[in-house]
């Protein structure tokens, strides 16, 4: 099977929610329908941006149908449904694929933590049976997970043995320096960078598509990384991606990590709150957001770029 392709910029959804904590329509369609006309390449759904591990699985199934229909086709749908247990994850999977997901992603299970490449490839074999016909990216990411299991020797063989495993959502900053040695055990996976902080590192190492938690509401910091690279502009491009990194400090300085979802009050697309033990940031953290980032002049960046 084929990978998707992806030759720029997928952002991770976050997951509107209303005070109440239920799941808010009307704002998955309005945040899809923005970056659809923001010419992203994807929409990375239910990831840790997203809040999927804190979701029940009827709301990520739930959550996930959303997206699907309000997507209608226009941007490529990656359904998260990494879960604790490997058999809620398969069902999951199996839903994602029911529903038109374009593609499949799943962390391994973290709090029982498997020891080796071989017990992990055993639980993802099990998602991908259950969505045999959909794409398949592992996310790797054991900052979040602590999975700490051997990459290449996975990769070999998740790309020997399993038929729709097609490439690898890479979120480790520290080690993406190492796509060479990725596409070099499996050549025809597509490798997807997960770090925005490390965006223009990324792009220098060669890297084509990447998902990133700020893509949404900063494509154009972003596309100027890119561009400033493929150029061999580099001092431009690392002019961007300092602006880019300064919005991450100051969202996560006013907000914490909800800071993520509370960029998009700063655009004016409101998403709402979050889910414990996130905390929804108070009016006035927002607000403090709002003013930081003018201060510095992200919104002029934005015009910029």
């Amino acid at each position: 099977m084929k990978p998707l392709s992806i030759n720029g910029l997928v952002t991770a959804s976050v997951t509107p929610m209303k005070p109440d904590g239920s799941i808010w329509d009307e704002a998955i369609a309005r945040q899809v329908d923005y970056l659809v006309e923001s010419d992203l390449k994807g929409i990375y759904v239910l990831g840790s941006t997203g809040e999927g591990m804190l979701l029940t699985d009827d709301e990520r199934k739930y959550v996930a149908e959303k997206f699907v229909e309000a997507a209608k086709g226009r941007i490529p749908i990656f359904v998260q449904v990494g879960h604790n247990s490997w058999k809620a994850s398969a069902e999951l999977a199996r839903h994602a694929q029911e529903i038109g997901a374009d593609a499949i992603s799943a962390t391994s299970p973290g709090y029982f933590k498997p020891g080796n490449a071989e017990i992990l490839l055993e639980g993802v074999q099990e998602v991908c049976e259950a969505s045999s016909k959909t794409p398949f990216y592992y996310y790797h990411i054991p900052q979040l997970s602590g999975v700490s299991v051997d990459i290449f020797e996975f990769t070999k063989l998740a790309n020997e043995r399993l038929e729709n495993f097609v490439g690898i959502k890479y979120s480790d900053g520290a080690t993406l320096y190492q796509l060479q040695e990725l596409q070099s055990i499996a050549p025809d996976c597509e490798y997807l960078a997960g770090s925005d902080e490390a965006y223009l590192m990324s792009c220098a190492q060669g890297y084509k598509g990447a998902v990133g938690s700020t893509y949404g509401y900063g494509k154009p910091l972003y596309d100027q990384v890119r561009e400033n690279v493929l150029a061999g502009n580099f001092e431009e491009a690392q002019k961007w991606q300092h602006r880019a990194n300064t919005m991450i400090t100051i969202l996560f300085r006013e907000c914490g990590r909800a800071g993520l979802k509370a960029m998009w009050d700063a655009i004016g697309l409101p998403m709402g709150a979050s889910r414990n033990p996130i905390q929804t940031p108070t009016e006035s953290q927002v607000e403090g957001l709002k003013e930081a980032l003018k201060r510095e002049g992200f919104y002029e960046w934005l015009r910029e770029g």
